[in-house]
């Protein structure tokens, strides 16, 4: 064996201590009492744009953690301050420096959580999975905030165990990952030294260690609503649907998900809103295929990469077609006007998913949409027609 192949052979391993003092203001200073205590862990590898170089600024981490959660402090050296870029974006976007961290908590080499912080503050998360995919729709619910000095940026982190899945262990040891990105240079370096050629990002990861006795009770969420809407619109006199220029809609429902345990989640849901969701960008569809949309909805994200799975290139399972706009459009007869539903309602959802200690990955769906009709009107009568069946 020469002595770059037995370099490859060697992971770098992190011991992070269990916090002692009062835990850190998440504001991005890194002034509070805990950092004092711990080792700073620095020595990043370039990977952009000259793999294996030397990075051209220092950077430095430290990570503490107590029963709730895992605390990351980040202080990214800059001999020219006043070139950090601090574009500021919306969440999961990639826009000037950026500092990170990722933890495979399963330590299976297939699944990671990733936590950004943008120079500007602003926050990303996203999932690894598969060794080489991502998926930035996973959102988490995290603390991080930046700051300045006068010859660095520095980051600080306050990740809930209750964000991550892992085992039941005593003593974990799990994948990490941190890096750092550059942008007037173009160039990231890494904790880890990454390569070009190795067989995915996951399997380069280093190890944490340190991490015992940590466990979550299993979270249990429950989000009920009341929904009014009151919506303008021109009014059409010859129009029985639209002859008053307004409409009131109301709706109500509820949101559940319970922790089973550390590895596995069940999600229900009973006439649920996705009004709050980010909308899909418009699209003129002159071909006699489906447009594919980015899932958004918050109960098809948990567990997302257990069910993207891919054969022979094509994805075997699309959840935007659950609730999807009715898929049978009535014609119109002179005089006539319709009331169409824009999607089928979903009256409840079901989902189980996680892994269990083999590394098994499990996830099972089950959804109800409602029996659609669409209403039709001359001047005469009222017709309703079914345009999507009880499913």
């Amino acid at each position: 064996m020469n002595a770059d192949s037995a370099k490859s052979t060697i992971v770098r391993h992190y011991k992070i201590i269990r916090l002692t003092t009062a835990k850190p203001i998440i504001d991005g200073m890194l002034n509070d009492e805990c950092w004092s205590t711990g080792v700073w862990a620095g020595d990043y590898t370039q990977w952009i744009p000259n793999e294996g170089a030397k990075p051209t600024q220092k950077t430095e981490l430290k990570l503490l953690y107590d029963d709730d959660n895992i605390y990351v402090a980040i202080r990214a050296y800059d001999n020219e301050p006043e070139k950090i870029s601090r574009r500021a974006g919306r969440r999961d976007q990639f826009e000037g420096d950026i500092v990170g961290i990722s933890f495979d908590s399963y330590h299976d080499h297939r699944t990671a959580f990733e936590f950004d912080l943008t120079a500007a503050g602003q926050k990303i998360d996203l999932l690894l999975y598969n060794t080489t995919n991502w998926d930035v729709s996973w959102n988490a619910v995290w603390n991080g905030d930046v700051s300045l000095e006068d010859s660095a940026w520095t980051a600080e982190f306050e990740i809930p165990f209750s964000q991550l899945r892992f085992s039941d262990a005593t003593e974990q040891v799990w994948g990490m990952h941190c890096w750092r990105w550059i942008d007037r240079l173009q160039e990231e370096s890494d904790w880890e030294p990454q390569s070009s050629k190795g067989p995915g990002i996951i399997f380069q990861f280093g190890e944490l260690h340190g991490l015992n006795n940590i466990s979550t009770a299993p979270p249990i969420e429950i989000v009920p609503y009341v929904l009014g809407e009151f919506k303008t619109f021109k009014k059409e006199p010859n129009n029985p649907f639209k002859n008053t220029g307004n409409e009131f809609l109301k709706n109500v429902g509820i949101d559940v998900k319970v922790g089973l345990s550390n590895n596995f989640t069940a999600d229900l849901t009973i006439n649920p809103d996705f009004g709050q969701v980010e909308a899909d960008p418009s699209v003129i569809n002159l071909t006699a295929f489906e447009t594919f949309y980015e899932e958004k909805r918050p109960f098809f994200l948990e567990g997302k990469n257990i069910f993207n799975f891919d054969f022979d290139g094509n994805s075997l399972f699309y959840s935007r077609r659950i609730g999807q706009s009715p898929s049978f459009h009535p014609e119109l007869q002179e005089n006539q006007y319709i009331d169409y539903p824009n999607n089928t309602t979903i009256l409840s959802a079901m989902k189980l998913s996680g892994k269990s200690e083999s590394g098994l990955a499990v996830g099972v769906l089950q959804s109800l949409t409602a029996n659609e009709n669409a209403r039709i009107s001359n001047e005469d009568n009222f017709i309703n027609e079914d345009v999507e069946p009880l499913t």
